[in-house]
């Protein structure tokens, strides 16, 4: 039964004898570094006799919009890392745009999140990820939870969705990032250091062995290279730039992502190795750590007091906390090939430079999370855990069509075009047909009244993309080229389509100029190649006019011809704002550097 009680000074509680406190934990299934520090966490607390559950956040809210974030995370990684970038800066550039944020992760997970809190009963809750720490400290503010919430920065770099004012404590890995956290909050932040298992701390494997079972000798410097539990990051280019300077044994560690795996044996480069969970052998073996995202993986090489240097950081978080650390004094950011060179050559071998780098790294051992987090929940007043609120039905009901309708644009928009990279909703090469690519180009009105350009795309047997408002003006051409068996794309309206709603712009792109196309050159198009970015209006219209959504994997103008070819590859030639005669030479070298390739232009008639 829950008594009122006064709050004991700091001293009492740490001499009070142990009790058993309830600890919940929020953690995230975002790559490795959160639910790593959770678990940490954890096993220490369960030591000083805590009961201890971690919740994952991203199985919270309403309608799998937590795994829907997981993989949008992962996919703006590999596929559109520019777009990353852009999202976490904007956050310093648009701070305006934390409120609706904070408002929304609240909505969507405050249900579930209170039912586990109630279930749990917690003396204090505490936060591995950035978005549960904001709807914790919404919740905190708004005195809907009664108990202490307290955040554990996994980053060295402090994000602002990191903090928020309502959050008790701040934990960080580092002193300045504690004085950033506390400088945002206005409440207090301290710095206890990294959480990481005791494995990298106290007695790592013997080197010796180590090196052995890796097949190292004496004389030779092993680097280890890691990419995190995804794989993510440009990889391969690190461990090709290691290799090239013939000076270091490269052991690269590939997460989950078989497929890096696979890439990086073909190419022989150096000790290649999947998931495993004997990263303490590991770094025994290797003189200095390769890392890009400043995540868990570092933190074990301070602890292992094995140098670390930065280099091809992700975008995002990854960019942002090589440079903390980095001025920090506990790794080295390379920013070119040399500059990894340099700092490899001092790191790898004895002498002063790796032994203030790894001092300094060290010295972010300062103090223990957990004891922390103990005497807080130790102090924890004995109240219901959180005040039964309920939102006005009418209030529920707008603030749940707006999140709706927000997460439904979102999805028809962003969406769409990110999940293209999969191969979703547009056409593909055909798997048999490796030493092919398709071409497309893109022809304005001039083109198809020259002949030599005519010529050139009937003789490359290659598809003429054009818009409605181009075959109005050039139909004796156009009518050539269709009489000529060269394949014709919907290239869209074209100008003045008239329409900024996206539902009547896909109307008129897809089928209006499908129909105008038709009633010029009597030929019914198949493909649609839009001169934009695409959204799944484009998809709904193009599945209901039966015509493929080509995505183009490059799009050059006939003076930037791409350097390197890939077959399977779909490449579109913009021929529109430049003469005939330049567009003539663009696909006469195109054909040529194809055919110097091994490659064979086809038509987008024939992507599947």
């Amino acid at each position: 039964m829950h008594t009122a009680q006064r709050e004991p000074t700091a001293g009492e509680a740490e001499a009070a004898p142990p009790s058993r406190r309830n600890v919940l934990i929020v953690s995230a299934s975002m790559g490795a570094g959160h639910d790593g520090a959770a678990r940490e966490l954890k096993g220490r607390l369960e030591a000083l006799g805590d009961d201890v559950r971690i919740i994952d956040f991203l199985e919270l809210p309403y309608l799998r919009f937590g795994a829907f974030m997981r993989w949008s995370y992962e996919a703006q990684l590999r596929l559109l890392p520019w777009s990353y970038e852009l999202m976490y800066r904007m956050w310093y550039l648009a701070p305006f745009m934390w409120y609706p944020l904070v408002w929304f992760d609240t909505f969507i997970s405050r249900r579930r999140l209170r039912k586990a809190i109630q279930a749990m009963d917690p003396d204090v809750v505490v936060s591995t990820y950035p978005l549960a720490s904001l709807v914790l400290g919404n919740l905190r503010k708004k005195n809907w939870l009664r108990v202490p919430a307290i955040t554990y920065v996994t980053d060295f770099g402090v994000h602002p969705l990191w903090t928020h004012p309502g959050i008790d404590l701040t934990l960080t890995v580092s002193p300045p990032s504690a004085v950033v956290a506390r400088a945002r909050t206005g409440r207090p932040a301290e710095a206890p250091g990294p959480l990481v298992s005791a494995r990298f701390c106290a007695d790592l494997p013997d080197r010796a062995v180590a090196r052995a079972k890796l097949g190292l000798r004496d004389d030779e410097r092993a680097v280890l290279v890691v990419a995190g539990s995804w794989g993510v990051g440009d990889v391969i280019k690190t461990v090709e730039v290691l290799a090239a300077a013939g000076r270091f044994h490269v052991v690269t560690v590939c997460g989950r992502d078989e497929k890096l795996r696979a890439r990086l044996e073909a190419g022989d480069l150096g000790t290649v190795i999947g998931w495993t969970d004997e990263m303490p052998a590991l770094m025994a073996a290797c003189d200095a750590l390769v890392e890009n995202a400043g995540g868990l993986s570092c933190m074990e090489a301070y602890a292992a007091r094995l140098p670390v240097v930065s280099f091809l950081p992700i975008a995002g978080h990854g960019r942002e906390n090589a440079q903390w650390m980095n001025d920090y004094g506990s790794n080295r950011y390379a920013q070119t090939d040399q500059e990894l060179y340099a700092a490899l050559e001092e790191l790898t071998v004895s002498g002063g430079a790796r032994d203030r780098q790894v001092a300094r790294a060290r010295a972010l051992f300062a103090g223990d999370a957990a004891r922390t987090i103990d005497v807080a929940a130790r102090c924890s007043a004995e109240v219901p855990v959180v005040v039964p609120f309920k939102v006005p039905y009418a209030r529920r009901r707008v603030a749940g069509a707006a999140a709706a309708a927000i997460m439904a644009y979102g999805g028809l928009t962003l969406g769409a075009q990110a999940v293209s990279g999969f191969g979703v909703g547009v056409a593909r090469a055909p798997k048999g047909a490796p030493d092919q690519v398709y071409v497309g180009v893109r022809l304005a009105s001039a083109d198809l009244s020259d002949p030599a350009v005519i010529d050139q795309i009937r003789a490359m047997d290659v598809t003429a993309i054009v818009d409605a408002h181009t075959a109005r003006s050039a139909t004796g051409g156009l009518r050539e080229l269709a009489n000529a068996g060269v394949d014709i794309g919907n290239g869209g309206w074209g100008r003045g389509h008239g329409s900024t709603l996206r539902w009547r712009r896909a109307q008129a792109d897809v089928a209006q100029s499908a129909e105008v196309l038709h009633r010029e050159i009597g030929v019914q198009t198949r493909e649609f190649v839009p001169g934009r970015r695409f959204d799944a209006f484009d998809q709904i219209w193009s599945h209901r006019r039966h015509q493929r959504l080509i995505a183009a994997n490059t799009v050059f103008a006939p003076d930037a011809l791409p350097v390197e070819l890939k077959g399977r590859r779909v490449y579109v030639l913009e021929g529109r704002g430049h003469n005939p005669a330049a567009l003539v030479a663009a696909l006469d070298q195109l054909d040529q550097r194809l055919k110097a390739a091994g490659l064979r232009p086809a038509p987008l008639a024939e992507l599947t």
